[in-house]
């Protein structure tokens, strides 16, 4: 502390000309009045000794102080910056780990959404390739809608057809409904690769912005302050939240990856699975064509060798009724030379006109003549009669040939070359079977 010397006031005497030099005012003139004494005058020295003394001790302090708050301000600064860079680099290191797993799920989730799109393509193929089989099924039924009478039957190769179309209607709905559940769940790919490289994008900017932060030193050009941003934005996230927020986007990336693994099984599952039953089925459709092929070429040959057989048979009672008429003609002559000898008898004069064994053998003669004319009439007339009906029943294995000739036209020159176009082989990843149109058979559909 400083002390302030004692002040002494003097009052100021005004001098008059009365008064002498000693005191005395001289010539009306007023010279200073103010005087001290010796004490006060020694006082008055010690005090500025003392003062100069106690100001300059507080100075030194003051500069003691100074420095040592130089020194530990300077420290201060010196290891908060330091602690700043090194919080900086392990900001840094935090924010490139982070980075590293974001773009590693991103690339990751890139590829997932190629398999499935893959997968997806390969689901379009097979619903696109099911459709010449369904044509191809419901062409053979149209074309069976072209037997005749007793052959439009519901046989087994018609249950087979309509089994077969129902089959790949629901194939194709099937198909259909895995299209829809790879779509929804490349949509959620999507979502999540959007996630991804917004946080991706972030932390890059983030990495920037901090790398250049931590390149900054005090002897850095171009620096200037900016009090507006010295405070804690209230609406920042906290480092758990940041992380928590780069978690859940890599937990949410890695669940629709799963998700779509299984669905890209479930969509290979499907088309294999799908593709044997469609070609069991196909096969068991044409053996159901080979059998009943086989029935009708059976059935066809049974008829051509009835109708050769009733041909013949016809042939054979042509000549039977041909030998009937002669044989009745025949009976003419002996008829009229039975009646002109009795006639010529009946003319025998009285007594001779006798009964004897001519006449009863003439009259027995015509009776038999009679009776065998009216046997052979008889005959002729059943024979006539069956060969009418030879004459039908030849007709009607001819229209029943006919029949056969044209189902067997459609079943096999028609349904079964059709079906042969078809050419089914085992399923793989990118291939369900293989088909070739009916015009071009050079030209394989890839299902």
């Amino acid at each position: 502390m400083t002390s302030q010397a004692m002040k002494y006031t003097i009052p100021s005497t005004k001098y008059t000309p009365e008064h002498t030099r000693y005191g005395m005012p001289q010539n009306g003139v007023t010279l200073p009045a103010t005087r001290y004494t010796i004490h006060e005058w020694t006082g008055s020295n010690a005090n500025q000794y003392l003062t100069s003394s106690t100001e300059r001790t507080s100075s030194q302090n003051l500069r003691q102080e100074s420095e040592r708050l130089r020194c530990e301000t300077a420290d201060r600064t010196r290891r908060t910056q330091n602690d700043i860079n090194s919080k900086l680099q392990d900001r840094i290191e935090n924010i490139t780990y982070w980075k590293t797993e974001v773009d590693r799920q991103l690339q990751k989730t890139d590829q997932e959404i190629a398999n499935l799109m893959a997968s997806k393509k390969q689901l379009e193929q097979a619903h696109v390739a099911t459709q010449l089989p369904f044509e191809v099924a419901t062409t053979c039924l149209k074309h069976r809608e072209g037997r005749l009478s007793i052959d439009l039957v519901h046989d087994d190769v018609e249950v087979q057809l309509l089994k077969e179309v129902e089959m790949i209607e629901n194939v194709q709905a099937l198909l259909q409904q895995r299209i829809q559940e790879s779509d929804r769940q490349l949509n959620e790919l999507r979502h999540c690769k959007s996630n991804l490289e917004a946080d991706l994008k972030d932390k890059c900017s983030s990495y920037g912005l901090d790398s250049r932060c931590a390149g900054l030193h005090n002897g850095s050009l171009g620096m200037t302050l900016h009090n507006n941003s010295v405070k804690i934005d209230p609406k920042s996230a906290t480092p758990a939240a940041y992380e928590a927020f780069s978690h859940d986007n890599i937990t949410n990336a890695e669940k629709q990856r799963v998700s779509s693994c299984r669905q890209r099984e479930l969509n290979e599952h499907t088309m294999h699975q799908t593709s044997n039953d469609l070609h069991k089925q196909a096969e068991t459709v044409n053996e159901s064509f080979r059998i009943r092929i086989q029935e009708m070429i059976t059935a066809k040959t049974n008829l051509e060798e009835n109708l050769n057989q009733t041909v013949l048979e016809i042939s054979s009672m042509n000549e039977n009724i041909a030998a009937l008429r002669e044989a009745i003609r025949l009976k003419d002559s002996p008829m009229r030379v039975s009646h002109m000898r009795l006639n010529t008898r009946s003319m025998r004069p009285n007594i001779e006109l006798v009964r004897d064994p001519v006449q009863y053998g003439l009259v027995e003669e015509v009776g038999q003549i009679t009776d065998s004319v009216e046997a052979l009439s008889a005959k002729l007339n059943e024979s006539m009669g069956k060969l009418r009906n030879l004459e039908s029943n030849k007709k009607a294995l001819e229209e029943d040939i006919a029949i056969k000739t044209n189902s067997l036209n459609i079943d096999q020159s028609q349904c079964l070359r059709l079906r042969k176009t078809l050419v089914w082989r085992s399923y793989r990843p990118a291939t369900m079977f293989t088909a070739t149109s009916v015009t071009s058979r050079h030209q394989p559909l890839i299902l």
